[in-house]
């Protein structure tokens, strides 16, 4: 215990209870009599509002947290959420949740900065403070995270995407796997297309997206009834011949999702060409339809994207383009027009 004179006159007692450190502010200098009561008046006050409380760890009221959430958020959503939580290390997960302070979150971030990537420990963070915000809504979390990585996406270019679709349907074994791929340049996600059906391919090619294929905590494949985001909902027209192949064959796809990337992978190494996966080809649907000068609004809505932010970093590289091009337009007309003065 301690008692400090502040500079507004009034004195500040600092005290520690169960490991967590509190102050009182009084007007005067109290007595050690009167010290001794404050303390114990606020001791009394936090047992009181304690009580009816549950006791258990962070992990407990994690895991209720996320079990909570199993009804109203996807699959893949929820599987992440473990996954996260299993990344969080014991010595933080182990607390008494009620006993959880800023210090504690500072400690653990700080811990996992050079185990860890800054997504991941944005996510993990993300996680704490939102379990947290459930069963402690009064608890305001201040924690400085480390600086975001500015990750390099690396988007095919048409050439690379022509070659790969060529040799997909120039072999017989790779062929059914055409039309899963030729979605993705569409801007679909690979759950989207593992969970479409010939009903959601309308008479005049456009296909509905309501639903997705998603992996559970237990491994297991599923179709939900809702998709990634509220945004996803959508309907997008496909080329002619697209359909017509899906109709000649009397599905969109029927096989494990995983099947396809690995045949990119394969046909990619083959051809010599740089490694890329399924979602890289919903990346050269925004970044192709950016550069034709499809309206961002227009390419939101056929991506189903939450927000253009995430969309406008994965056609950066489109837009890095333009910016070299009209940089090359500028610096030649500044070059002419400097020769004329």
């Amino acid at each position: 215990m301690a008692i400090e004179k502040l500079k507004s006159g009034h004195y500040r007692i600092r005290f520690t209870i169960n490991r967590k450190k509190y102050s009182i502010t009084t007007d005067r200098k109290p007595t050690k009599q009167e010290e001794a009561r404050l303390i114990q008046e606020y001791s009394d006050e936090i047992k009181k509002n304690n009580k009816g409380k549950k006791e258990g760890s962070f992990l407990d009221f994690a895991n209720e947290y996320i079990d909570s959430k199993e009804k109203v958020l996807s699959a893949s959503t929820v599987r992440g959420y473990k996954a996260t939580l299993k990344g969080i290390p014991d010595s933080f997960t182990g607390l008494p949740f009620y006993e959880i302070e800023q210090h504690d979150i500072t400690k653990v971030i700080n811990n996992m900065v050079d185990k860890a990537k800054p997504k991941t420990i944005y996510n993990r963070h993300g996680l704490i403070v939102s379990v947290l915000k459930e069963f402690r809504p009064e608890f305001v979390v201040r924690t400085k995270l480390p600086r975001k990585e500015r990750t390099d996406i690396y988007t095919p270019s048409e050439a690379e995407v022509q070659a790969l679709f060529a040799e997909i349907d120039r072999v017989p074994k790779y062929r059914k796997h055409w039309v899963p791929l030729y979605l993705a340049t569409m801007g679909l996600r690979r759950s989207e297309i593992g969970a479409l059906t010939i009903d959601d391919l309308s008479d005049d090619n456009i296909i509905t997206i309501n639903k997705a294929k998603v992996q559970t905590s237990d491994g297991d494949w599923i179709i939900q009834k809702f998709t990634k985001t509220e945004k996803s909902n959508r309907k997008v027209p496909i080329p002619t011949e697209l359909a017509k192949r899906i109709r000649e064959q009397g599905h969109i796809y029927e096989g494990h999702l995983k099947r396809p990337y690995e045949v990119m992978l394969r046909v990619e190494a083959n051809l010599g060409l740089p490694r890329f996966g399924i979602h890289r080809l919903r990346s050269f649907f925004a970044s192709k339809a950016h550069t034709l000068g499809i309206p961002d609004s227009i390419i939101l809505t056929l991506g189903g994207w939450k927000s253009d932010s995430v969309m406008k970093n994965i056609y950066r590289k489109a837009l890095d383009e333009d910016l070299k091009s009209n940089s090359k337009k500028y610096l030649k007309h500044i070059g002419k027009a400097l020769k004329k003065a």
